[in-house]
C-alpha cells in the first residue's frame, strides 16, 4: 500500500469514528408515546369542589321534587317555602329561585331542555293569572291554588327575586318563556311602592291591614330592586331612589371589623350583619367589574362583609363549639325559632352559636378558601345532610354549658327543614362559581343593562 492510499484509508476511518460518536451522543431515548401529554395539574380543592357540586345538584332536586308541577293545577310552579314542614306554604321568591335553577339543571344534564322549558313556560302562565297589586305579588301563597296565604304582605323584594329568576329563565329559553316573562315585568308599576315624601321604597304593603309600612332606608339584599325599576320598559324610575338610600348608607352604615387578630377594609353593612343581604342581589347582578356613581364596587363590598362574618366567628369560637371549625351567620332557623343572625360592625347584630351552611356556601365567589374550609367540616357532621343537601341550620352548643344552659340542654341541634330561598341562593352562587351561568344570563337582559346605566354603574377602571 502506497503512502497516498494509507492517508485516504485513515481519513475514512476517522470520519466513520466521528459520525459514530455523534450518533451515540445525540440519539434520543425511545419514545413512550406520551411526549405530547401535559403534566397532571392537581387541584388541591378537588374534594371541596366536588362537595359543592353535590350540594348544588341536591338543591336542584329540591326544586324539582317538592314544587307543584301537577298538570292542571291552579298552583302549577309554586315552590315550597320550606320542606318537609308547612307542606302547603309557597314562597314567591322561591318560585324565582326555581326558575333560575332550570338552566343549571339543563346544563348539568339533570333535566331535559324540553321538560325544563315546559316547566318554565307553565309557571309563567300561573304567574300571569295570579292576583297582584300594581304587578307586585303576595309573599306567601297556597301551593295548591297560588292564592294569598293568610294575611301576608304584598312584597316588593320577594317580587323582585321572583322576577330575577324569571329573567334568567327567559334569557336562557327564549321564545314564549321570554315573552311571558316580559308581560310579568312590564305590568309592575314600581312607583306604587315608593314613599314620595322620603323618596325611597316602602318595605311592606298589606292591603287590608293599614297599607304601607317601613322603608328600605339602608342597603342590603334589595339592590336588585333599583336596577329593575330603573330599567323597566313601562314604569321606569330615575336614579334618585338609589342615590337617596346610598347616601344614607354611606353616612350611617359604613365601617370595618377590627380586632386583635383580624381586620377588614371599610364596607357598607346591613342592619343586622346577616350574610344573605350580601348574596341575594349578587346571585343575579355581576358586580365584579362595575362601580356606581360614587365608585363603590359591591362585589368587593360583599367580600369584606363576608370576611367580617368569618372573622367574628373565629373570635367568638371560645364561646360556641360550632365556630371552632366553621362559620356562617345569616337568617334562618335556630333551636328556639327563626332569626336573622349576623356579625359586627352591623349595629343590631346578634348570634347564639347557630350556623347556616348556606351562608358560607353562597360566599364561594367572595372567599372560596373560607367556603372550602367550612364545607370540609360540614361533610363530617352526621345529621347535617338530608335528602336535599345540608339542612338549613345547626348548633353544636356552648363551649361552657353554664354560659348558655338552655342551649346546652338541646345541643347538638340540627334543623329538620330546608328553606327554598336558602337552597336557591346556594345553587345559584355555586353555578356562578363554576361557570358564571346565572350572571351571564341575567346581565345580557336589555332591561337590566338599561337599569344599571340609569343608576350610573360603569366599568371599573382598576
Amino acid at each position: 500500500m502506497n503512502k497516498k492510499s494509507l492517508i485516504i484509508l485513515l481519513l475514512i476511518f476517522s470520519l466513520i469514528s466521528l459520525f459514530g460518536c455523534k450518533k451515540n451522543v445525540e440519539e434520543p431515548e425511545p419514545s413512550n408515546g406520551n411526549d405530547d401529554i401535559p403534566p397532571v395539574i392537581v387541584d388541591e380543592y378537588a374534594k371541596e369542589k366536588g362537595l359543592l357540586k353535590d350540594e348544588a345538584n341536591l338543591c336542584f332536586q329540591f326544586f324539582m321534587e317538592t314544587s307543584n308541577f301537577k298538570d292542571g293545577s291552579l298552583g302549577y310552579g309554586m315552590v315550597r317555602d320550606r320542606w318537609p314542614d308547612n307542606q302547603y306554604m309557597a314562597s314567591i321568591a322561591s318560585v324565582g329561585f326555581m326558575l333560575a335553577s332550570l338552566p343549571y339543571g339543563v346544563e348539568n344534564n339533570l333535566i331535559t331542555r324540553e321538560l325544563a322549558f315546559e316547566r318554565a313556560s307553565k309557571t309563567m302562565d300561573t304567574l300571569i293569572r295570579m292576583e297582584t297589586y300594581s304587578g307586585f305579588f303576595f309573599h306567601w301563597l297556597d301551593m295548591r291554588t297560588a292564592e294569598r296565604l293568610g294575611s301576608c304582605e304584598v312584597s316588593i323584594i320577594d317580587t323582585a327575586l321572583m322576577l330575577a329568576g324569571a329573567i334568567v329563565a327567559g334569557e336562557y329559553f327564549g321564545g314564549e318563556v321570554k315573552e311571558k316573562m316580559q308581560v310579568i315585568y312590564d305590568r309592575i308599576d314600581w312607583s306604587f311602592y315608593v314613599n314620595q315624601d322620603r323618596n325611597m321604597f316602602y318595605m311592606g304593603y298589606v292591603p287590608d291591614r293599614g297599607g304601607f309600612s317601613g322603608a328600605w332606608d339602608h342597603i342590603s339584599e334589595q339592590l336588585i330592586m333599583y336596577v329593575m325599576a330603573a330599567g323597566s320598559s313601562t314604569y321606569p324610575t330615575d336614579n334618585t331612589l338609589y342615590r337617596t338610600v346610598k347616601n344614607i348608607a354611606m353616612s350611617n352604615y359604613r365601617g370595618r371589623y377590627r380586632t386583635k387578630n383580624y381586620q377588614t377594609e371599610s364596607f357598607i353593612y346591613g342592619g343586622n350583619g346577616s350574610l344573605f343581604q350580601h348574596q341575594f342581589s349578587h346571585a343575579f347582578i355581576d358586580f365584579r367589574n362595575i362601580v356606581d356613581h360614587q365608585g363603590t364596587n359591591f362585589f368587593k363590598n360583599a367580600t369584606e362583609a363576608t370576611k367580617a362574618n368569618y372573622y367574628f366567628c373565629k373570635d367568638e369560637a371560645y364561646k360556641y363549639i360550632g365556630y371552632q371549625e366553621a362559620w356562617g351567620l345569616s337568617a334562618g332557623d335556630h333551636p328556639f325559632g327563626y332569626k336573622a343572625f349576623g356579625a359586627p360592625p352591623a349595629k343590631n347584630f346578634s348570634h347564639n352559636g347557630t350556623i347556616m351552611p348556606y351562608a358560607a356556601l353562597a360566599s364561594v365567589n367572595y372567599t372560596p378558601e373560607y367556603t372550602f374550609e367550612a364545607i370540609r367540616h360540614f361533610d363530617t357532621l352526621e345529621g347535617l345532610k338530608g335528602n336535599y343537601g345540608y339542612v338549613d341550620a345547626y348548633n353544636l352548643g356552648p363551649v361552657d354549658p353554664t354560659f348558655f344552659p338552655q342551649l346546652a340542654e338541646v345541643a347538638p341541634w340540627f334543623d329538620n327543614d330546608v328553606l327554598g330561598i336558602d337552597k336557591g341562593i346556594t345553587l345559584l352562587m355555586i353555578a356562578n362559581f363554576e361557570s358564571e351561568l346565572i350572571w351571564n344570563l341575567f346581565m345580557q337582559n336589555p332591561n337590566i343593562q338599561r337599569g344599571l346605566e340609569v343608576l350610573g354603574f360603569v366599568p371599573a377602571t382598576e
